[in-house]
């Protein structure tokens, strides 16, 4: 029995890591501007983007990712989970070839645009995919963990391009070129390695090849009997995917999704997620991402800013990677608690170093590198990692793909609203301030952080260690569904 609990785990894991990879070129894409905007502001000639061709670069991106995000639920329904997660791949190539041969001799603006409209635009489709599937095929005790590794997977992304722009500084092309071969190794893993997700072939009705698949993730060798667990999980997949078929026909009519949002289990995840990603972008955590280098300046750290974007992309790995070992343990609500406080104390840290002190002669000048480290650290625990990690598991399955969609599609467009104002910000700040600085940015970031802690505290539900048919009846106001203590046990009995 420790043997099959452990080839199960083993095979669930390595699954994890070739889903979650798929979100690599979505972190590529959000640094990308990071490490690109300066040397294109100051290059001489067609090369040069003024400041508003500058930001329509750094934000035009989370423009087109709502269609993507938008387009991402049909696609996973239509194609599957496996297909989709293959195809999402052609339009970040095609972008990232765009980018790398965009031209010197004449103006790039437009290729420019056109590379990143396509790279955001595949970065909405990639939103979705990778979580609902580790989240359909993870058993809950795993799942805590292994839906948090897109999003270490796209910090991992930012990390790489950080790298990059560190070591070619300015060779932004090269950069641009190394990216695009991330969705080429993408699609020969999914391809060779990962089987459909068994909840969409039941629903589909392809039954023989959910048990395969089936087996497959939970490591079961060929000729050996499929155990009482795995068959309990196959048959409420199925019964779930009965539900499904009943109304799948019906999906596209808008009264039935109307109805549908009607149900509370549908309405109260809305509202809650639409919530979460509001804060996530309010809170700063994606400017600072397109923004590092700037931001870097405007934060007064004396060391080489790109060294600094290195180290900020570092610590929001370790902090991703650490989130999902703690999830299992600590569960959601209290991670982003203390996300949302980590980020206001270091944000409001950071305002009064910039008001207080004197930033050329202190001794303190390695305050505002720490505050950052800090601040990336506690929003990689929290905001940064939890909305995504969630949208797999809250939303009721027969509107998964069009709910998440939906969410962060809306998500992506408070995205672009921040990056795009985000000089407008700065320039006010600098304009209010007595000290030509923007501490009053900081400040703003430290205000809403607190906020964001407040929601999550009253409204954010937790939904460590339970199965997605609990979380679902939990929001229907089912307090004790009938199977509940049934299903702890089973998920006690497969822990390492």
């Amino acid at each position: 029995m420790i043997t099959a609990n452990v080839r199960s785990v083993f095979m669930q894991v390595v699954v994890g890591i070739v889903a979650a990879l798929c979100a690599v070129s979505s972190g590529l894409t959000l640094g990308f501007s990071a490490i690109s905007l300066q040397p294109l502001r100051e290059a001489n000639g067609t090369d040069h983007l003024d400041e508003d061709e500058a930001s329509w670069f750094a934000s035009i991106s989370s423009i087109a990712t709502p269609v993507g995000c938008l387009l991402s639920g049909p696609l996973l329904d239509g194609l599957g989970r496996k297909r989709t997660m293959m195809a999402l791949n052609a339009p970040f190539l095609l972008g990232w070839v765009l980018l790398a041969a965009a031209p010197s001799t004449s103006s790039p603006v437009a290729q420019l645009y056109t590379g990143r409209v396509l790279t955001g635009f595949a970065s909405g489709i990639a939103s979705i995919p990778a979580t609902v599937y580790l989240a359909e095929m993870a058993q809950p005790s795993l799942r805590g963990m292994l839906v948090t590794w897109a999003s270490l997977s796209i910090s991992v992304g930012i990390l790489v391009v950080y790298l990059l722009g560190s070591v070619l500084q300015g060779a932004w092309r090269i950069t641009a070129a190394i990216c695009g071969v991330v969705p080429v190794v993408n699609v020969i893993l999914v391809l060779l390695i990962l089987p459909e997700s068994p909840v969409w072939l039941l629903r589909k009705g392809r039954r023989q090849e959910a048990e395969r698949a089936m087996r497959w993730l939970r490591g079961i060798p060929k000729g050996n009997p499929t155990p009482g667990h795995v068959t309990h999980e196959i048959e409420k997949m199925a019964i779930a995917g009965q539900n499904e078929n009943e109304v799948h026909g019906a999906l596209a009519n808008v009264r039935f999704i109307l109805q549908q949002l009607r149900r509370p289990e549908a309405w109260k995840p809305l509202i809650v997620m639409n919530g979460f990603f509001f804060f996530q972008q309010v809170t700063g955590i994606y400017v600072v991402v397109y923004y590092a280098v700037d931001i870097v300046g405007e934060a007064g750290v004396s060391i080489d800013p790109y060294l600094a974007t290195v180290l900020l992309g570092l610590v929001q790995v370790v902090g991703a990677l650490g989130v999902g070992f703690a999830l299992n343990r600590c569960g959601r609500r209290p991670l982003s608690i203390l996300s949302g406080i980590g980020q206001a104390v270091c944000m409001v840290a950071l305002g009064l170093y910039l008001q207080f002190a004197d930033t050329k002669n202190s001794s303190l000048t390695w305050v505002p590198l720490v505050a950052m480290l800090i601040y990336v650290i506690a929003g990689s625990i929290g905001f940064h990692t939890l909305p995504w990690a969630m949208l797999g598991e809250v939303f009721p399955s027969r509107i998964r793909g069009i709910a998440a969609g939906s969410t962060t599609c809306v998500a992506y467009i408070y995205s672009f609203v921040m990056l795009k104002i985000y000089p407008n910000l700065v320039e006010g700040c600098r304009a209010l301030s007595e000290h030509s600085s923007s501490e009053g940015l900081f400040y703003f970031f430290g205000i809403t952080s607190v906020i964001a802690a407040v929601f999550v505290w009253l409204w954010l539900p937790e939904t460590h260690g339970k199965t997605l048919q609990q979380i679902e009846m939990e929001f229907a106001g089912i307090a004790n569904p009938p199977d509940m203590e049934k299903e702890q046990v089973q998920n006690q009995s497969v822990k390492m």
